[in-house]
């Protein structure tokens, strides 16, 4: 595994969510290309191929896009305690 994310700032969650995102769209065209065959035809294999890959990449996307999303959420709850704590 890489060496642990940082979401210390909303900089670096916005980043890992767009990072997320550009991935996501970057696989989705790939498995695009690799379904239409030469000439413009597929098969049967090809299109159960694809499903496959569009769940795995689907899932990572979750995933990528999941743990920034968390770390904000984390960041707002926390704020808000404070600030209710305040007064």
């Amino acid at each position: 595994m890489g060496a642990p994310a940082d979401f210390s700032t909303a900089a670096s969650r916005i980043g890992a969510g767009e990072a997320a995102g550009d991935e996501y769209e970057s696989t989705l065209e790939s498995i695009r290309d690799n379904l239409v065959g030469g000439g413009g035809q597929t098969n049967l294999g090809r299109m159960v191929g694809a499903q496959l890959s569009m769940t795995e990449a689907e899932t990572r996307y979750q995933i990528s896009k999941g743990l920034p999303s968390a770390a904000s959420k984390s960041a707002k709850d926390a704020a808000g305690g404070i600030q209710k704590a305040a007064g």
